[in-house]
């Protein structure tokens, strides 16, 4: 189901005006700086804040209308809600505890068990949540939330709690579990996230909400090519590109990832299984040169300027390597290489520079 939400809610100092829309089967990253608003905004979507004005619609119809008096309990709102601690029920096991929204539900016990699997802890079903840890605890919170029959669910940093080579490594497991989230039954899902990485991976398409309004709303792509605030444009400072991780090859430590035309070696994969990938860099990670080094770095390729955008203390460098790359360089260097638009150079990126994600 469709989401469709425009409300006005105020507390104390703090003013929350937001607009926004999540398309049926859609998912939508919620990305803004701490007390933007988006924990809120989402509590206000579940029924647990009251708006002063606006209203929230869930495929169509009204969880809350200021105006018309509407304001739907919200444990009949049809909404599933994450929070960042997995709140789960001490003293059930995990299968009681997916099972709790799904009571008089045909088949709960298959249906607890479909998305334990999906979310990979079906084996843990029969513990107690105090025998687990902070992220097999928030699987089964997101399994809790998928199971029941909700038409929106609405994730607030499942993952937020972890330390950062725990999140890594269940980002392409939250990933999966938000696509078939929101595909089945044409879910609406929106995820709030304080990571970058989140917003540019996850999300079919990612809002930004600063100072209680929402600033941008559009696709990866979009954003990055035209942030319209300076939290956007910090965010805004990746190269993120999707691509194709190859098997392993024996005797060697390094990885090769396809991007499009590219293949790039990347240090950091590990053992990781073959397929589908994200690769993250900065800017200043990549070097300009007029013509290929023999020296270093390892990954090296033809390109063509497309754009020198001027920053504060650098030129932003737009290139055409058969995938779209940014790269920072000084002031001093493009006068040295002659950069212009549609002057030909080679790109280069150390192995170490880059990060891969799921």
């Amino acid at each position: 189901m469709a989401l469709d939400v425009c409300i006005g809610l105020h507390r104390g100092a703090f003013s929350l005006q937001a607009e926004l829309q999540v398309a049926a089967g859609e998912i939508m990253v919620l990305i803004g700086p701490s007390a933007a608003g988006k924990t809120t905004l989402l509590k206000a979507i579940a029924g647990l804040a009251k708006p002063q004005a606006g209203f929230v619609r869930i495929g169509g119809q009204a969880a809350f209308d200021a105006k018309r008096g509407i304001d739907v309990a919200p444990w009949r709102r049809r909404v599933g809600m994450v929070f960042q601690e997995s709140a789960l029920f001490p003293h059930l096991s995990v299968r009681a505890n997916v099972m709790f929204g799904l009571r008089g539900v045909p088949n709960a016990s298959a249906r607890a068990a479909e998305w334990l699997a999906a979310v990979g802890v079906a084996e843990l079903a029969d513990r107690m949540p105090r025998e687990l840890s902070g992220g097999q605890q928030q699987r089964v919170a997101l399994a809790r939330a998928a199971a029941r029959d909700a038409d929106v669910l609405l994730l607030d940093e499942p993952f937020g709690s972890l330390d950062p080579l725990t999140r890594r490594s269940v980002r392409w497991e939250l990933r999966r579990f938000a696509q078939q989230a929101a595909q089945t039954s044409g879910r609406a899902l929106l995820l709030v996230s304080h990571d970058y990485l989140d917003a540019l991976t996850l999300g079919d398409r990612i809002a930004v909400l600063e100072d209680g309004r929402i600033t941008q709303v559009g696709k990866r792509e979009e954003l990055l090519r035209q942030p319209r605030t300076q939290f956007l444009a910090d965010l805004a400072g990746h190269n993120v590109l999707e691509g194709m991780l190859e098997p392993a090859r024996a005797n060697s430590n390094l990885r090769e990832v396809r991007v499009g035309p590219l293949m790039l070696q990347v240090a950091e994969a590990g053992d990781e299984p073959p397929g589908p990938v994200f690769v993250a860099f900065h800017p200043h990670e990549v070097s300009l040169l007029k013509a290929r080094s023999l020296v270093s770095p390892r990954n090296q390729f033809p390109a063509v300027v497309r754009e020198l955008v001027p920053l504060r203390d650098r030129l932003r460098v737009y290139l055409d390597a058969g995938v779209p790359i940014m790269a920072d360089i000084v002031r001093e260097a493009a006068a040295d290489l002659d950069l212009r638009d549609g002057a030909p150079v080679v790109a280069a990126i150390k192995a170490t520079a880059i990060e891969v994600y799921r």
